[in-house]
Order: C-alpha cells, then structure tokens, then sequence
C-alpha cells in the first residue's frame, strides 16, 4: 500500500498564513466599494449600520442629521470619506474626546456597516434662507475644486452642502487661524485671506444648499 504523503508542518502553517493575509489585503475601502456593489449587501449594511448608530443620535441625530448646531451632518456624506474619517478618529489623526473612544469600540463589520448607513440618508439642510450673493461666489472661486459645483464633495473632501452653520463658521475659523487639530494645506490656502465676513457668507450660501 503507497504510504500517503504527508506535509510538514510548516508548510502548512505558512499556507494558512498565506491564505490569512489574502483574506485580509483586501483593504477596508475596497470592501466597502463591494459592500455598495452590491443591492443586498447594502441593504443589510444599512440596517445594521441604523442599529449601531443608536449611540451616536444624541449628538448626530437618528439619520445623521445632527440637532447640535456645531455638530456636523453625517447624512449623505461619501461613505469612502467617512469611513477615512472613523480611521483617522480610531488612529488618533483626529482628536475628539467623545468620537475617539467611541469609535475604538467598533468592529470593521460595525464601521462599515454605520459608514453606508448615514451615506445613505438624506441631509436636511439646517438652514433655509439663501446666503449673499459673495457667498455663492467666494464658494465657486475657491471650494469648487475640491467640493464640486453643487457642495457635494467626495472620496476625499466632505459634502459641504446642507451642513450645520455654525460647525462650517468654526470649522473655516480654525483652518484660517490654524487652531484645529487638522492639517490639510489646501484648507490653510483657501482659507488664509478670508475675513469673518467672508466665512459667515459661506456658511450661510452651504448650510442652505439641498
């Protein structure tokens, strides 16, 4: 009787570890582009990201439309910028003291899951009378590059439109006066020569956006 052949032991060890870490190459973006891939995998994303969202409503509202005025709106943001935004909050890129321990707390199955589900709701803009006319204007000559023609921003820079004032005011004042935690140059530009004037008028022009 031919006496089977067996493997050594560290062979297999190493294609279990092989196997381990193309299972988890898959990057946490990439599983999100096949989560949104797809119609019932999103659907089941979005119903569990609702149950996990549960502990952020007191600050970001039940559908990510915060009722906090320098809370922003999660709803209808890119769900690939958010989720950038849960791993720089988890890796302490972002500083907040009640966002950081919070989001440490969640699985990838939970990130991912609460990421689709306030990408897909529907923002409610906190403001409606419409801003100045400079204020569209200093918005067109200055944040349509990043943000798009309608403030819709996305894979990297934020949905700007329909967000809270307030948080737009203090979120361009930091950049302004470099006060924030975060460092990003094209902001520091932008943002540099703008008077107070100036950023209530955006502010007023974006919170009003749909």
């Amino acid at each position: 009787m031919r006496r089977r052949e067996t493997r050594p032991l560290w062979i297999l060890l190493s294609i279990l570890a092989l196997a381990s870490s193309t299972a988890s190459a898959q990057s946490m973006p990439d599983r999100l582009r096949s989560i949104l891939a797809s119609p019932s995998a999103s659907a089941s994303a979005i119903d569990g990201g609702r149950k996990i969202s549960q502990f952020c409503a007191n600050c970001h509202g039940l559908d990510g439309n915060s009722k906090l005025p320098d809370v922003p709106n999660l709803a209808g943001q890119n769900p690939i910028y958010l989720l950038e935004q849960v791993r720089k909050f988890s890796a302490g890129e972002r500083r907040d003291e009640w966002m950081e321990p919070m989001i440490k707390q969640l699985s990838e199955a939970e990130r991912l899951n609460i990421v689709v589900f306030y990408a897909a709701q529907t923002v409610v803009p906190s403001s409606s009378r419409p801003g100045p006319a400079f204020g569209q204007d200093l918005f067109h000559s200055r944040c349509v590059q990043c943000h798009g023609p309608q403030a819709r921003g996305g894979e990297r820079f934020p949905r700007l439109a329909g967000q809270q004032h307030e948080y737009i005011v203090r979120s361009l004042t930091r950049y302004r006066n470099r006060t924030g935690e975060r460092i990003a140059p094209e902001m520091f530009a932008m943002t540099a020569s703008l008077k107070d004037t100036d950023i209530q008028a955006l502010a007023d022009f974006l919170s009003a956006l749909k």
